[in-house]
Formats: C-alpha cells, structure tokens, sequence
C-alpha cells in the first residue's frame, strides 16, 4: 500500500483533534487508558496539552494538500522526531512502571505515524 502526504495528514490531524476534545472535556479517560490518577495538576497539564493538540491538528489539516518542498519535507521531519520521541517516553515510563499497559495504544500509533512521516519526509 502506498501512503500519501494527503491521507497521514489528514489521519495524524484527526488524531491531534480527536486528543485535543479528549484532553480538554474528557482527561479521565486518557487517564484511566495510562493506567494514571488524575487531580488538579494533571487536570491543568491536560488542559494545556489539549491546546497544543488543537495547533497541531490545524498545522497538519492546513498542510495537507501542500506540494512536496523543502518546507513540507521539514515538516515530515519534525512531526516524524515528534512521534518518535513520545514512542520513545512511553515507552520508558512503562518500563519504569509509570503508566499501565494501555500506553501500548499510544505508543503502536506513534511509531506507525513515525515511520509514515519518515517515508513521506524522502518525497521531494
């Protein structure tokens, strides 16, 4: 199967979107997914990340009809390193026993939206 820039983008932005309602009406359910106990400090880092989620999820949308370029193969990149990195922290917080099994669902999706934005990053 072939990916295109097109079709992960508008995957990776309906995920950024589907975090960002989640994170901001909902926490307890990403928490419980983790295996976490939230509280008001969790609450007010949900909140925030639900607003870098919302950004996210409107860079990536916007782009998502962009011709390959340099600034499209950027973008790639960076969100390729950011997907990595958060597969890489869950990872790590599971082994050290931080968060349930359930980070799995996470950290499966991260990788494969790595690799995508990884392959698509070489298309220019």
């Amino acid at each position: 199967m072939t990916i295109s820039y097109p079709l992960v983008s508008k995957l990776a932005s309906a995920l950024c979107f589907t975090l960002f309602v989640c994170l901001l009406l909902a926490p307890g359910l990403i928490y419980w997914i983790f295996g976490l106990e939230g509280n008001e400090v969790s609450d007010l880092i949900a909140r925030r990340a639900a607003m870098m989620f919302f950004g996210l999820s409107a860079i990536i949308f916007l782009s998502r009809n962009s011709e390959a370029s340099q600034l499209r193969q950027n973008l790639c990149l960076g969100l390729a390193i950011m997907m990595a990195a958060l597969a890489a922290i869950g990872i790590f917080e599971f082994v050290r026993g931080a968060v349930g099994v359930g980070i799995w669902l996470a950290i499966t999706t991260e990788i494969a939206f790595a690799l995508a934005y990884f392959k698509l990053s070489k298309q220019i």
